[in-house]
């Protein structure tokens, strides 16, 4: 098939379903019933190892959607906002495709259950989850704990449940503080600005580091497996911007 007849095919294919939708996802009628078997692929195709990474990715789109997002700081600044959980180097594992805000009623954050829902099939493997601060939090640490999966990451200072004395605590350059509760560890350490931080997988210590220009560094033990590890969705995008995905269309 020529180059030109595949466009001219392409740019007729519509995506349509009559079956029942979940009200969960409308939006995404059209495509839904493509997504689910891809995504079980993915999870069927590949089997992961301990480490795992939670973070956001854009994916350029520029047609009229009710749910596509305007971000400043990214290259592609318009486009369909993805929650993505992915391996270190970047293998996808599983996707969830962001509708807008919501209305539903729910007890559990919408941060912690979507963290929930990203890891269902791989709750109770003793999986080690690295996320941001945007995800983190005391509460969803303990719920991962409850399905034997460690979370690392960033915290932010206004998190219910944080320790005052740590999230308010002062610090001079190269301090580090932590305090325990249960099997959860959060820590605050001071470099060029502070960094509060959550584990339950490490016991925090100052170790020292290597950087990519060769120089030696001390920090936290739980901040420098976060660097190691928190980097998948950065890689999966570096790998699909080598491949064009937007098409043109009139219909």
């Amino acid at each position: 098939m020529s180059g030109c007849r595949f466009q001219q095919l392409l740019r007729c294919i519509n995506g349509h379903y009559t079956g029942h939708v979940d009200s969960s996802t409308q939006k995404l009628k059209k495509i839904y019933p493509i997504l689910q078997p891809i995504l079980a692929n993915f999870q069927t195709a590949y089997l992961p190892s301990k480490t795992l990474s939670l973070d956001e990715s854009l994916l350029l789109f520029r047609g009229r959607l009710s749910f596509r997002q305007y971000r400043v700081r990214k290259k592609a600044k318009y486009g369909i906002k993805l929650f993505q959980l992915t391996t270190p180097d970047g293998y996808v594992l599983n996707v969830e495709i962001y509708q807008g805000k919501s209305d539903d009623i729910d007890k559990t954050p919408k941060t912690s259950s979507l963290v929930l829902r990203l890891m269902q099939q791989y709750l109770n493997k003793g999986h080690h989850l690295f996320m941001d601060n945007f995800y983190n939090s005391i509460e969803l640490s303990k719920k991962l704990l409850e399905h034997k999966t460690h979370t690392t990451g960033t915290l932010r200072s206004n998190r219910k449940g944080n320790s005052e004395e740590v999230t308010f605590k002062k610090l001079n350059k190269g301090e580090h503080i932590w305090r325990r509760q249960g099997q959860i560890y959060v820590s605050k350490w001071r470099d060029k600005r502070e960094v509060l931080s959550i584990t339950t997988n490490h016991y925090p210590e100052i170790v020292e580091v290597t950087n990519k220009f060769g120089q030696k560094k001390k920090k936290p033990n739980d901040l420098a497996e976060y660097n190691l590890n928190m980097s998948g969705v950065d890689t999966c995008d570096q790998m699909v911007s080598y491949y064009s995905s937007p098409r043109k269309s009139i219909r």
